[in-house]
């Protein structure tokens, strides 16, 4: 039997037909002189991750052609991040752990668990391949936007805590009843889960009141790494599987950060390099030979595509590009919002054309889109408040640390972006709003999801999870709540900058 593949990329499709059962992997390479696969297709290294249109993200290497598809490959920026996090991330193979003993072909589990989305990796841990991969939205957005919202919906709502959790542990049950139909397998197959996240997920998750992560002095009820039973935690997997969450810094410091910094291979980094994962939190470390110094800053949900008039989480229909009235839209339709590669692209072409003052202020709305049914996709002055405080929030965190060590720009061999958001930003675009440091574009590497990438790590090896647990005892968190020089330099950078003097002025 023959079945019709789709091949999109770049707002061009090419048109396939194949037999059943063949590798879509070869497929797309057979017609697609660009595309990924270092580990040469042995599923070792999950880098060849395709979407299937209406099916999520499989990887392609082991995905045989069963059905029509339709799939969107990843763009020229993509294929680069796959790079970059291959060639920089640590690599394992899966130990000889007791729990693989309670399947024949056991499975593992990582989990990112995100303020606004969660990331989901299917592990084979006989051959350490990543099988499948989930993304679906954190289902506590209902609860609130942040972090802050949420720890004061469980404090003031009867069962506040409790619901939190549960609408948690029904989306992860929910996301592997997918895996297993979509892999033939049973529950009692999984008997490892590897669970990463900020300090307030990873509290609610286990029920555990969030409270004392809001006020002074931040003191979370845990931080080291946490080992449950998957029956004491109702999650519908073996009952006997092993779930490990990682370990924390700080209230704002998660396992989430501990766990994609310790995924970089160091050997391959000069000793001096920014470490951020720019997200509705925004986490951050300074690497340098005598310490490494962390903190967070509240961004705000705005990059996520919250609080923005028009924006949107960064799924189909979202202009994800945009440069000189040109866009570029999520699968190729007709737009329906902005995500936040799209808005940073958009405010920095407002400057660019003189449209955006210096202080944020803007004579109308800027329309970015206008169908002939809808209302226009544009950009408001509200909106513009929304990016101010955000980037000025990571902005300011970035001086603070280096203020803090006694270094300058100059002296940073890299500066890594990490996260799902840090892939897809045009860096020229974010040192054009303020959001990164004005230096060389060369020296900045997006390196895509590190804090899922240690958590496969950490699912299949508890010796990674000894060096988290050893870098977290190397690190020193600064509490921005308490620097006054903090807020001096939040006021500042709430201007959009004059590109290099802003650095001279206030570095």
């Amino acid at each position: 039997m023959k079945y019709k593949v789709k091949l999109y990329k770049g707002g061009k499709y090419t048109d396939l037909v194949v037999e059943e059962g063949e590798n879509l992997l070869k497929c797309i390479q057979e017609n697609e002189d660009e595309f990924f696969a270092p580990c040469g297709g042995n599923g070792t290294c999950g880098k060849c991750r395709v979407k299937i249109i209406n099916d999520g993200h499989v990887t392609s290497c082991l995905y045989y052609v069963h059905k029509d598809i339709e799939v969107l490959l990843p763009e020229v920026l993509e294929m680069k991040v796959l790079s970059s996090q291959y060639h920089l991330s640590k690599s394992t193979w899966p130990e000889p752990l007791a729990a693989f003993n309670l399947a024949a072909m056991p499975y593992g589990l990582a989990i990112d668990i995100g303020t606004t989305t969660m990331v989901f990796y299917f592990v084979n841990l006989v051959t350490g391949s990543s099988v499948s991969v989930k993304t679906e939205m954190n289902p506590q957005s209902k609860f609130g936007s942040d972090v802050i919202s949420r720890i004061n919906y469980g404090e003031l709502n009867d069962g506040g805590v409790e619901n939190l959790q549960k609408v948690l542990l029904n989306s992860i049950n929910n996301a592997l009843e997918g895996f297993y139909n979509d892999l033939g397998i049973t529950k009692q197959d999984l008997v490892r889960v590897s669970i990463v996240g900020n300090s307030t997920m990873l509290h609610n998750l286990l029920g555990i009141n969030a409270l004392p992560l809001a006020h002074a002095p931040f003191t979370p009820v845990f931080t080291d790494t946490k080992r449950i039973k998957a029956s004491n935690l109702n999650l519908n997997t073996h009952p006997e599987a092993d779930i490990v969450l990682s370990p924390s810094l700080s209230a704002y410091v998660g396992a989430d950060i501990i766990a994609g910094l310790n995924s970089l291979d160091t050997k391959k980094l000069n000793s001096t390099y920014l470490f951020i994962d720019i997200g509705t939190n925004g986490e951050m470390a300074l690497v340098t030979p005598e310490k490494t110094l962390s903190c967070a800053t509240a961004a705000g949900p705005a990059f996520e595509g919250a609080n923005i008039s028009c924006g949107m989480t960064a799924k189909n229909g979202a202009i994800s590009k945009f440069s000189g009235k040109k866009y570029e839209v999520i699968a190729n339709i007709e737009p329906i919002g902005i995500c936040g590669s799209g808005l940073i692209d958009i405010v920095a072409e407002m400057l660019n054309n003189n449209l955006l003052s210096q202080d944020g202020k803007i004579e109308e709305d800027f329309v970015v889109y206008q169908s002939e049914n809808n209302k226009p996709i544009s950009i408001s002055q509200q909106d513009i408040r929304e990016v101010q405080l955000a980037k000025s929030a990571i902005m300011s965190g970035i001086i603070r640390l280096l203020s803090i060590s006694g270094i300058t720009t100059g002296d940073l061999s890299h500066v890594i972006l990490a996260g799902g958001f840090g892939n897809y930003i045009d860096i020229k675009s974010a040192i054009k709003i303020g959001l990164l440091p004005d230096i060389d574009v060369g020296k900045y590497i997006q390196v895509g999801n590190t804090a899922g990438t240690g958590a496969m790590l950490a699912l299949k090896s508890e010796k990674y999870i000894t060096e988290m647990e050893e870098l977290k005892d190397k690190m020193e968190y600064i509490e921005l709540s308490t620097d006054d020089d903090f807020s001096m330099e939040f006021a500042m950078n709430m201007f959009f900058p004059i590109l290099r003097s802003y650095e001279k002025n206030y570095y």
